[in-house]
């Protein structure tokens, strides 16, 4: 039998106005009103020593302290669940962590059998409670799902309690080495005396470690999540606003989402000095735990392309915008062309009121010309020069 310590992030309604946030308190009093309807559902606040008080605090700033922890009654009616938490975060992430317990040996772990198991579970007892949370009613700082900026507001992902990937990890037996568990761990992308961690499976080396890497796991999962989801939203944005690049029709209906991305920009901007306070903040050995992660989940280079991929999507608005103020541009010029033009109709008018009314039979000129055609024709002539002249103007007008 082994007891696999599972990590698991998901999305959830849950999203705080974070620049408007005053402490924990105010998010975790707000978050207990808004569930306490719910049954089955127990809401505790982080019990992690925050500010700088000894060597076990860490002074992360808020995005990256959970707002509650929740604790669903019906995880621990499984008879393979030991304990069950749902550390919730801004952003619309939470991380799920369970006591999994598998009748196995370290030999035959199904590890895609571990996530369907987890998979199945977070469906079953998330997923109502997700819905209801997403009707209920919020109060600011806590922002209503169907006004969110930041992510989508589709109910369907916000609710459906599917895990973005399934983490494990187990204690390593006092009686057995660490090589016993190397093809369970398939690769060691980072080694320290406290943790073998790999992409997916990783091994602590004993559970007197067990507070410190749990805090950090918890910590790290919600970063790669968090940088996961901005890295996705944004190649979708990108691909949105390339795809309507050369579509004239469908460009002033991208107004909102051009709106949308500026706000985008300074929240990253925003999670950006937040994920540097609190890589400063951690103290003690999870500080070398916390670069651990940050070596073998590549952080630094995650961060690096939502940061490139926020210029690119910031460049392709510019020339968007740039394209529709053109199109604009053009539509007034010629607009006022055209007004002027009809400058011209006046004038031929006024010259075949002087030619019925003047004599001018002594001299030859403009009014002769004006003579030559009747007036219907003339006028009619004039309209279609206008017009002719406003057209090329419009398709050549840059």
């Amino acid at each position: 039998m082994l007891k696999f310590e599972i990590y698991a992030p998901i999305n959830v309604p849950i999203n705080w106005q974070s620049e408007l946030v005053i402490d924990n308190e105010q998010r975790y009093s707000l978050l207990k009103n808004y569930l306490s309807t719910i049954k089955g559902v127990d809401i505790k606040p982080n019990n992690w020593p925050m500010g700088f008080g000894s060597l076990e605090h860490d002074n992360l700033p808020l995005l990256y302290q959970p707002s509650a922890i929740l604790e669903v009654e019906d995880f621990e009616t499984e008879d393979d669940i030991s304990h069950s938490n749902i550390y919730v975060y801004d952003n619309c992430l939470a991380i799920l962590n369970l006591g999994l317990i598998v009748n196995t040996n370290i030999i035959n772990i199904d590890d895609f059998g571990i996530t369907e198991r987890v998979e199945e579970l977070s469906k079953k007892h998330l997923e109502p409670i997700l819905k209801l949370i997403y009707l209920s009613t919020t109060k600011p700082p806590l922002i209503n799902p169907r006004d969110y900026k930041f992510f989508n507001n589709e109910k369907l992902e916000l609710t459906n309690a599917k895990p973005l990937w399934v983490a494990r990890m187990l204690t390593q037996d006092k009686n057995i080495t660490s090589k016993h568990y190397i093809d369970w761990l398939k690769s060691v992308d980072s080694d320290s005396e406290f943790l073998k961690l790999g992409s997916g499976n990783s091994l602590l080396t004993n559970d007197k470690y067990f507070l410190n890497v749990h805090r950090i796991m918890v910590m790290s999962q919600f970063h790669a999540a968090l940088m996961n989801r901005i890295e996705n939203l944004l190649k979708e944005n990108l691909k949105k606003f390339n795809g309507n690049y050369y579509n004239k029709k469908v460009l002033n209906s991208l107004s909102s989402s051009f709106s949308n991305q500026q706000y985008r920009n300074d929240h990253i901007e925003y999670i950006n000095i937040q994920v540097s306070t609190a890589a400063s903040g951690i103290q003690g050995s999870r500080r070398e735990l916390f670069q651990q992660f940050n070596l073998s989940w590549q952080f630094n280079e995650q961060q690096e392309r939502v940061n490139q991929l926020t210029s690119l999507v910031q460049a392709r608005i510019d020339r968007l915008l740039q394209s529709k103020l053109r199109q604009r541009s053009r539509s007034i010029q010629t607009l006022l062309s055209f007004l002027g033009s009809l400058g011209l109709i006046s004038l031929i008018v006024d010259l075949i009121s002087v030619e019925n009314d003047v004599n001018h039979d002594d001299t030859l000129g403009l009014l002769d010309l004006i003579k030559l055609l009747p007036a219907e024709s003339l006028i009619g002539l004039t309209v279609l020069i206008i017009t002719l002249l406003t057209f090329y103007f419009y398709k050549n007008h840059e």
